[in-house]
């Protein structure tokens, strides 16, 4: 007995002689570890990595150059486009048929054919009802804008001027516009409705942009097409065109072979053949097409000077 506890005393021991001399290597391993990253943090901050005040000047010089360049880009962009006229109601009304009547006389002129009462997306006025008075200064934007898009139509030898329709933001048009349907821009063989957006051409608070959105449906031709669209592209007014819709007719393209008096007669027909590219094809011929365009205009925040920055540490 007394050997045997010796045995497992002596085992114990070694043991733990064991256990220590692991410990003590992985402590020997860490300590190592730390010393190095102790000595290479000594020697970062030995190097004085920290800006120095001509560094920080010159980074200080940089951000207002980043901002002057944002600001003089912000300028740019806003260079030609319409502002908000504040003025009466009553002056507003008189411009606005005033407007009427030169694009309808314009049109005729030209030979475009534009409805005799056509609106051009203000019918919810044509009554000479007076608008509200926080609403005169966009709704002269908004008019001079619709006046801006019809002369680059007119300009690309349309044939015909159908629907204009734009967004209503005014008072009585947001009020009803939970129950009412919003009025119908009065065109000749189609109606396109109004929306209603009481924020339509503002900028939001801190942002870029805000914009206004218009829709038109004309028949021109292909030609004409292409010189509306580098007409608005070349325009002072930032508009970009987010939909394009062309349609041409049908009957242009119709097969005349002869096929329907054969059958008129008793003849058997054959079966019809698909119709090939050449009788599907819409551009390209120069016949009178059907084109509904959407599209986007611009508004620029006005670009204001920076606050000069608190510099940490009382620097300035």
């Amino acid at each position: 007995m007394v050997i045997a506890l010796a045995l497992v005393l002596g085992l114990l021991f070694l043991g733990a002689v064991a256990l220590v001399v692991l410990k003590f290597l992985h402590f020997t391993d860490a300590e190592a570890i730390l010393k190095g990253d102790k000595k290479r943090l000594e020697f970062l901050y030995g190097q004085n990595p920290f800006p120095s005040t001509a560094n920080l000047s010159l980074e200080r010089e940089n951000i207002q150059t980043i901002k002057q360049e944002v600001l003089d880009l912000q300028s740019a962009m806003g260079v030609g486009q319409v502002e908000p006229v504040v003025q009466s109601p009553a002056r507003f009304i008189t411009q606005f048929f005033d407007t009427q009547r030169n694009l309808l006389a314009k049109a005729t002129t030209a030979g475009i054919a534009v409805p005799k009462a056509f609106d051009f997306g203000f019918g919810r006025h044509m009554k000479g009802d007076l608008p509200a008075p926080q609403d005169v200064p966009r709704l002269t934007q908004q008019l001079k804008i619709v006046e801006t898009l019809c002369q680059v139509l007119y300009a690309g030898n349309i044939s015909s001027l159908d629907a204009v329709s734009r967004q209503e933001f005014e008072v009585d048009a947001v009020a009803g516009a939970g129950g009412k349907t919003p009025v119908a821009a009065r065109g000749g063989e189609i109606e396109m409705k109004n929306s209603v957006d009481p924020g339509a051409g503002l900028v939001p608070a801190g942002q870029l942009y805000g914009r206004w959105r218009f829709s038109v449906q004309f028949k021109g031709r292909e030609s004409g097409l292409m010189k509306i669209l580098n007409g608005l592209a070349n325009n002072s007014i930032f508009t970009v065109v987010t939909r394009l819709e062309v349609k041409g007719d049908e009957k242009v393209f119709e097969r005349k072979d002869g096929g329907a008096g054969k059958a008129a007669a008793g003849v058997e027909t054959e079966k019809e053949v698909p119709k090939t590219r050449d009788y599907r094809v819409v551009c390209g011929r120069e016949n009178i097409l059907t084109i509904k365009m959407d599209m986007d205009v611009y508004q620029f925040s006005k670009p204001q000077a920076p606050a000069p920055e608190k510099q940490p540490g009382g620097v300035k």
